[in-house]
């Protein structure tokens, strides 16, 4: 009786050779250094240019003031600001500028509120609105994008 009950409680071999392999270092991951931080150039291509100035507004972030040193401005929280020639704007879905920007170009996924001028293209996704004053040199505007206000070419 004692070899049923042997036989029935045997186990089938398990595969634990995952226990073996150490987990990976930050090291050995690519981009990222020692302390585990991205090392990746994390601005956007603006043209060829790589070394450009980005700001990026992160989720939850509020900002007032007025930004002039900056190439690229990218809002995911919310900015109350005057920004001077920029070369982008991008407004995350979520994202909320109040103020006044005049930019070379911009994407607007989340709100703009003010006056906006874009000395080229100025494009709006479906998500984006866009309330105040705006000037652009062309357009492009998602089907549910929403400008609201004086709208203006200039050439």
């Amino acid at each position: 009786m004692s070899a049923d009950v042997e036989d029935d409680n045997k186990r089938p071999d398990l595969d634990l050779s995952f226990l073996e392999r150490r987990p990976v270092r930050a090291a050995e991951i690519p981009n990222l250094n020692e302390r585990g931080e991205r090392t990746e150039d994390h601005e956007p291509r603006i043209g060829n240019q790589q070394d450009a100035k980005t700001l990026t507004m992160g989720r939850d972030i509020s900002l007032k003031g007025h930004i002039t040193e900056c190439d690229a401005l990218i809002v995911e929280g919310r900015i109350d600001a005057t920004l001077d020639n920029a070369r982008a704007l991008e407004i995350s879905r979520g994202g909320r500028f109040f103020g006044t920007a005049n930019v070379e170009t911009t994407t607007i996924s989340g709100q703009f509120d003010g006056d906006l001028t874009v000395a080229r293209a100025l494009r709006i996704t479906a998500s984006g609105k866009v309330t105040g004053n705006v000037s652009y040199g062309r357009s492009e505007i998602e089907q549910g994008g929403e400008v609201l206000g004086d709208i203006r070419v200039h050439g």
